[in-house]
C-alpha cells in the first residue's frame, strides 16, 4: 500500500510540476501569427505575454474571401502522452486547438474545437480522438492517425464566420498521461 501511495504522489508530482515548467514555457515560445491575410483576407491579429499567461487577440473579418486567424509554434511532447490539457480564459468563442505532425509551413492539421466562457478560466482536456485531420479546412479521411508522440507543431485558430474582436489567454499546453 505504501508503494501504491508513493508512486502516486511522484505521477501526481510529475504532473503538477510538468503543467508548472509548460505554464512557464508558454510566453517564451516563438509563436507566428498565420492570418487570413494569406488569401487576400484582412482579418488582424497579434500575440502579447501579459504577466504569466500569452493573449492571442484581434478582429476576424469576413470581407475579401477572409475568416480567419490563427497562431501557432513549433511544440514537442517530452514524454509519450495520451491527453493534452489547455488552460484558457476565453471570450464566449469557439476556437480551434490545431497540432502537426510536420515542421513543414503548410499540410495538414488535427484540429479540435472548444467553447470557450467569457472571462472564466478553463482547463480544457483532449484525447487524440477528439481531433480530425484537415488540410485548409477540408476533412481529410485517409490520412495517418493522430500520434501526441509526433506532434511537432501547435496553434489556435478562429474562424467559423465568427465575425469581430476576439480575446484568447493561453497560460498552459500540456500533453500528460492520464492515470
Amino acid at each position: 500500500m505504501k508503494t501504491l501511495v508513493a508512486l502516486l504522489y511522484l505521477v501526481l508530482f510529475f504532473m503538477a510540476n510538468s503543467f508548472a515548467q509548460q505554464q512557464n514555457a508558454i510566453t517564451s515560445l516563438p509563436w507566428r501569427v498565420v492570418n487570413d491575410g494569406v488569401m487576400g483576407g484582412l482579418s488582424q491579429s497579434s500575440i502579447a505575454v501579459n504577466g504569466d499567461h500569452m493573449q492571442f487577440s484581434g478582429r476576424v473579418s469576413l470581407d475579401n474571401n477572409g475568416g480567419f486567424a490563427s497562431v501557432r509554434t513549433p511544440l514537442r511532447p517530452t514524454s509519450a502522452s495520451d491527453i493534452v490539457q489547455l488552460r484558457i480564459r476565453g471570450d464566449g468563442n469557439t476556437y480551434q486547438f490545431r497540432l502537426r505532425m510536420s515542421a513543414s509551413y503548410d499540410g495538414p492539421a488535427y484540429v479540435a474545437k472548444f467553447m470557450t466562457q467569457a472571462n472564466s478560466w478553463q482547463t480544457v482536456t483532449l484525447r487524440a480522438e477528439d481531433f480530425n485531420l484537415q488540410f485548409r479546412g477540408r476533412p481529410i479521411s485517409n490520412g495517418p492517425q493522430l500520434s501526441f508522440a509526433r506532434v511537432e507543431q501547435v496553434g489556435f485558430l478562429i474562424a467559423d464566420k465568427q465575425q469581430g474582436d476576439f480575446s484568447l489567454d493561453i497560460a498552459a499546453i500540456d500533453f500528460l498521461t492520464s492515470i
